[in-house]
């Protein structure tokens, strides 16, 4: 008898062999080493029962019953003890006989039948090849109930039993004798056998131990058979073909591993790991990650125990007699084993579940047997819900193309922070994966994980188009996410109407659409399909229908689904993963505020909080490349994407009413100058005040009214409240972390536009909140079943109007105060304005201003190329060339360096545009011109200067080609002159770009080419991003380039045969993340002594194939870990049909509890059963 889960039962487990029609001769416990952990927890009560409080005690116990009964009785500490047990005299025994020839096991929670025994010895001793027989096994506490009659294994090794669950015993397996397997309680096996065996495997899984001492007695050539006559009854749970998921993919690979044959078994290990990689993917779309993780665990398990597998073939193979297809034909097959789990799967369907389970139904039979003949006319509330989003999208979609009307044939958009971006999806790739900045003369930098971002909305070729339509769009878009995760809290159309409306013409919004800001715009538009994911992934969202009648706790089970009724979703988990990653690349300090947030959130929800703590990872892991490359400078992990910009942020009382950005609370409207003339006294108003608090109040008003509620609608407007909370930390957080300088040399912090949005999201939610609350009907107790309906009382009829005519005034000041300025003609807007401005001067005010609100713009359309079309084409040659930019911004004419088509959104990173700050994150000055920026500075000044001297040999060192003046209104003819007498410099003439020159060669048609093209071609330039200079100095070959790596060959040196010295120079920073190879043979590197910057490499005179990269040690490895995240984030949050395996059928009652609330559906059975978490999705 083996003691190890029910020791409370063991007494009776005794008592039911001492009844047996054949007398077992002796009895041996063995106790693992469970038993003492459980006989120390039981209850007093089950103490007295049992008469066990220890194991010793336990022993003793069963000594007595044994003793008194006349048999011998013998406990053994483990199975190795009882290994080499062969009946003889020991210590413990009280009595018996010589003969032990056979082993009948038994566990504590099973009940053999009186003739048990009996039967097995029958069928042994008629049949002397039988060395292993089993009973029919039945469930405890059901006796019609079968377990299995014998077992069998699958192809892939996984003990089955064949038997449906809940099948009922009729006979139908009472012809079943020779099987694989038997299960151990009841199984007889000969002593001798068991000591040829060594008992079961020590070093093997438990739950393979039974299938496995048979599979090796089969090999042995002997044989194993159940006996279906002979019956016990077995709890069961827990172990066996009930042991869980892990378990029983540890036995199955473990049993597949040892019986293989030799040169399977390499094969079959990394077979059984690609299935346990493959389960575990399978089981998040099937939104089982508990599931995949058991299986994927129990892999792991077996895989990394070779040396116990090796010693159990070892010890398998000592006892073989039989070749190993004696057991192929008890085996399984493929048709048995489909047939056998789709009846599993059908079981576990709730669909297959009618009504409750329980047979019965609550609701009343109807006179005319249920038939209707009466079509059902429609109302109100089934009209389609989708109307009022359909209105938000016209009114918004129609203010846009009116307000953006100048921007609808744009290709491209500058201005603010933005810039076009690469039109190859594979170059938006590199920039976002790369380890080197490609702006100016480049950099080691990691770019942040906007560049992902990017490279998504550029996939197709168009990310320029993308972002411009996306700006255009911004409004809509907005509305829809409102609109939808609003529906979250509440059901109300016109409640999500106005959430729509609120929400895409948030200042916060219109701030980062007009200002270019395209990290703030995305956290706008992404931060409700967030709420809307955390909210379905705890199962708190708002039910979209109410209960139908005759619903209660007891029928919930199968009217759960995923995201409602505190069930937890899983696919709206993954989406939160999904979320958080971007929302985070938009906004790197975003991100830890809305990991508290998610996690704190997941804290306070308990048990349907579980999915939400994996979610943070995935986006975290996103920054893990760039930390641990700029460790040392944050700046460049946190900074905002884009041009640097530099703002003054408002204060938090601004900022709670949906402003960013400070303005001046005495000022006037701009938008709206005539206030300040047509109003009497109109001059001397806050009109800026006014208009925020107009815009403001009404949102947080309903909000405050949610959060002074009870149940779970005061929780909701709390929990967004938390969340403003949150958000306004993060905006008092943002303005203290300066990230780079822009170019007016106007030190630049961190935008608090993502904060502001985050703010006003809580506000929001908790003011959908509050119109529910106030919309909600009135509880009736009772009211189901008296017929009646409610409703809702004057006063908070009342307040409803009130309310929802503020929150109206919201959105139409907003709008007018947005689409005035881009209708209105400067004509007449201009002049009005300069009349408030003056009115509000001689009123008195020292600096008379009129503010915007946050309402204006500084984007414009743009050609996707920034540099003429020559210069482009040539930069995104073989050759690579560059081109120097000048620029005047403040009265100083600025010189930079432009590659390929011009400086572009995906080539600019916050840690290129940190390197213009030094200093601690709290303590930053201006970082100091390194020899590069200095010698590029000094070539801008020579160029104006309109100075003799050549200016050649710098634009080679630079790899420039081009020089372009950018001369947007025409007033630098003068420059444009004196650039025209530089020595070396073609005039080509004025472009749409600005003024372009073309650097001549100093000999006829440049400097041969070497790579791609014959090695005698010359493309007519004297310099590239790599050339080959001999001792002297001089450049012998321009070095193709056609990719971002220079992958090419090279000729020989032409004094080749007296081993000539050569180098390798690049327009690029030295850094020692660069590495060249000629043949394979590492290249050395060093700084060009020339230059004092650029990068060099020791060239052998010899030719051969050559290799530049760089590479950062961090980046080599680093984007894995979060490219498997998201790859599983992304598995988890693809949509699929799920089934439930918890719906059970369960005793109803008789009808619905006067308490339970009546109406919209949310305050239905939901608040009573709020945590009903028995159940989740799979």
């Amino acid at each position: 008898m083996v003691v190890d889960r029910r020791p409370d039962l063991t007494a009776d487990a005794v008592q039911a062999l001492l009844d047996q029609d054949r007398h077992p001769d002796r009895i041996v416990a063995v106790f693992t080493g469970a038993v003492e952990n459980r006989t120390n927890t039981e209850t007093a009560e089950n103490q007295a029962g049992t008469g066990a409080g220890t194991a010793g005690e336990l022993r003793q116990h069963l000594a007595g019953l044994v003793d008194d009964a006349g048999l011998p009785f013998a406990s053994f500490a483990s199975f190795d003890s009882l290994r080499s047990f062969d009946g003889s005299a020991d210590p413990d025994v009280t009595g018996g006989t010589e003969d032990a020839g056979w082993l009948w096991w038994i566990h504590d929670d099973s009940r053999p039948a009186p003739d048990a025994l009996q039967r097995l010895m029958t069928v042994v001793e008629t049949s002397p090849s039988v060395t292993i027989a089993g009973c029919k096994q039945i469930e405890l506490g059901r006796p019609r109930h079968l377990l299995d009659v014998g077992l069998t294994v699958t192809a892939a090794a996984e003990p089955i039993s064949l038997v449906e669950p809940g099948e009922l015993d009729q006979g139908q397996y009472n012809a079943r004798t020779d099987t694989f397997a038997v299960s151990a309680p009841g199984m007889l096996i000969r002593q001798d056998v068991w000591t040829e065996l060594g008992g079961f495997d020590p070093s093997g899984p438990p739950t393979a131990a039974v299938v496995d001492l048979c599979w090796r007695n089969r090999l042995a050539g002997h044989r194993v058979v159940v006996v279906p006559e002979a019956v016990i009854g077995h709890d069961g749970r827990g172990e066996g073909l009930d042991a869980g998921t892990s378990a029983l993919r540890e036995a199955s690979l473990w049993l597949r591993l040892k019986h293989a044959r030799p040169w399977a078994v390499p094969l079959l290990w990394i077979w059984g790991l690609i299935t346990g990689l493959g389960g575990f993917a399978a089981s998040l779309l099937a939104k089982e990650p508990g599931r995949g993780a058991s299986h994927l665990a129990g892999t792991v398990r077996t895989l990394v125990r070779i040396v116990p597998l090796a010693a159990a073939r070892r010890q398998a193979r000592k006892t073989r007699r039989a070749p190993r297809s004696i057991v192929a034909l008890l085996k399984a097959s493929g048709a048995e084993v489909r047939t056998y789990r789709r009846s599993v799967l059908d079981l576990e369907s709730p669909e297959e579940i009618i009504g409750d389970g329980t047979g019965s139904t609550m609701i009343a039979s109807e006179a005319t047997g249920g038939h209707d003949d009466f079509a059902a006319l429609a109302t109100p509330a089934r009209n389609w819900v989708g109307t009022g989003l359909v209105l938000a999208l016209l009114l918004l979609g129609g203010l846009s193309l009116v307000g953006l009307r100048d921007l609808l044939a744009a290709p491209a958009l500058t201005g603010g922070s933005l810039l076009p971006l690469t039109g190859s999806a594979a170059e938006l790739w590199h920039h976002a994966t790369g380890s080197w900045a490609p702006a100016g003369v480049g950099a080691p930098v990691q770019p942040g994980p906007f560049g992902l971002a990017l490279t998504v909305l550029g996939v197709t070729g168009q990310g320029s188009l993308a972002m411009v339509w996306l700006t255009i769009l911004a409004m809509p878009l907005a509305a829809i996410g409102a609109w939808t995760a609003a529906g979250a809290v509440a059901r109300g159309r016109g409640v999500r109407l106005l959430a729509a409306l609120l929400w895409g013409l948030s200042p916060a919004l219109l701030t980062a659409a007009g200002e270019g800001r395209p990290g703030a715009l995305l956290v706008h538009l992404g931060l409700p399909w967030l709420a809307l994911a955390v909210i379905r992934a705890t199962g708190s969202a708002a039910l979209r229908r109410p209960d139908p009648e005759g619903v209660t706790e007891d029928t919930l089970g199968v009217l759960q689904r995923p995201g409602h009724r505190g069930v937890i979703s899983w696919t709206a988990s993954g989406w939160t993963a999904l979320l958080l990653a971007a929302l985070g690349t938009a906004a790197p300090l975003l991100l830890p505020f809305l990991v508290v947030g998610v996690l704190g959130l997941a804290v306070l929800m308990g048990q349907r909080g579980r999915a939400l703590w994996w979610t943070p990872l995935p986006g975290l892991a996103l920054f893990l490349p760039t930390v641990l490359t700029h460790w040392t400078d944050l700046r460049a992990v946190l900074g905002d994407p884009g041009v640097p910009q530099a703002y003054d942020p408002a204060p938090l009382w601004q900022q709670i009413l949906g402003f960013p950005e400070a303005f001046a609370a005495d000022s006037g409207l701009l938008a709206l100058p005539w206030l300040d003339t047509a109003v009497p006294g109109g001059a001397g108003y806050p009109w800026a005040l006014v208009a925020a608090l107009v815009i403001g109040l009404p949102v947080l008003a309903a909000a405050v009214v949610g959060a002074f509620m009870t149940g779970r609608i005061g929780t909701q407007a709390r929990i967004g409240l938390g969340a403003t909370v949150l958000g306004l930390a993060g905006a008092a957080v943002a303005p203290l972390i300066p990230t780079s300088v822009d170019a007016n040399g106007d030190l630049v912090t961190v935008f608090t536009g993502p904060f502001t949005s985050t703010a006003l999201l809580g506000v929001l939610i908790a003011a959908v909140a509050g119109f529910n609350g106030v919309l909600g009907p009135r509880r009736v107790p009772g009211a189901s079943r008296l017929g009646l309906r409610a409703g809702i009382g004057p006063a908070r009829r009342t307040a409803v109007v009130v309310l929802a005519v503020l929150a109206g005034s919201s959105v139409a000041l907003t709008a007018t105060l947005w689409v005035v300025p881009r209708t209105v003609p400067g004509s007449t807007l201009d002049p009005a304005a300069g009349e408030a401005l003056a009115s509000r001067t001689a009123d008195g005010e020292a600096e008379a201003m009129l503010s915007t609100l946050g309402t204006g713009s500084v984007i414009e359309s743009s050609p996707v190329r920034l540099l003429p079309a020559t210069a482009a084409d040539q930069g995104a040659s073989a050759l690579a060339t560059r081109t120097v930019v000048l620029e005047r911004r403040a009265d100083e004419l600025q010189v930079s360096l432009a590659s390929g088509a011009g400086l572009a959104l995906d080539r600019l990173s916050a840690g290129w545009t940190a390197r213009s700050l030094t200093g601690t994150l709290s303590r930053p000055t201006a970082a100091a011109p390194d020899r590069a920026d200095e010698q590029l500075r000094s070539l801008g000044a020579q160029l104006v200067s309109g100075a003799n001297a050549d200016p050649r040999p710098a634009l080679e060192d630079f790899g420039a080609a081009f020089v372009v003046l950018r001369d947007p209104d025409g007033g630098e003819l003068g420059t444009a002159a004196s650039i025209d007498a530089v020595p070396g410099l073609a005039p080509v003439g004025l472009t749409d770009s600005g003024w372009l020159w073309r650097v001549l060669p100093e000999e006829a048609g440049g400097i041969p080419v070497a790579g791609t093209h014959d090695l005698e071609d010359r493309m007519g330039f004297s310099t590239a991003r790599a050339r080959i200079l001999d001792g002297a100095g001089e450049t012998t070959h321009l070095v193709s380039r056609p990719g971002t790596t220079v992958d090419t060959p090279i000729p020989a040196a032409e004094d080749a045969e007296q081993g000539g010295e050569r180098q390798l120079v690049l327009a690029e920073r030295a850094d020692s993340g660069w590495h060249a190879t000629l043949d394979g043979e590492p290249l050395d590197a060093h700084t060009d002594e020339g230059t004092g910057w650029a990068q060099a490499f020791e060239l052998p005179a010899d030719g051969g194939q050559l290799r530049v990269w760089h590479s950062s040690p961090a980046a080599a490895w680093a984007w894995w870990i979060p490219g498997l995240l998201l790859v599983l984030a992304a598995l988890l949050a693809i949509p699929s049909p799920t089934r439930r395996t918890d719906v059970r059928p369960r005793a109803g009652g008789t009808g619905l509890d006067d308490g339970v609330d009546v109406g919209t559906g949310e305050d239905t059975v939901d608040d009573t059963v709020d945590d009903h978490v028995g159940t989740e999705q799979r």
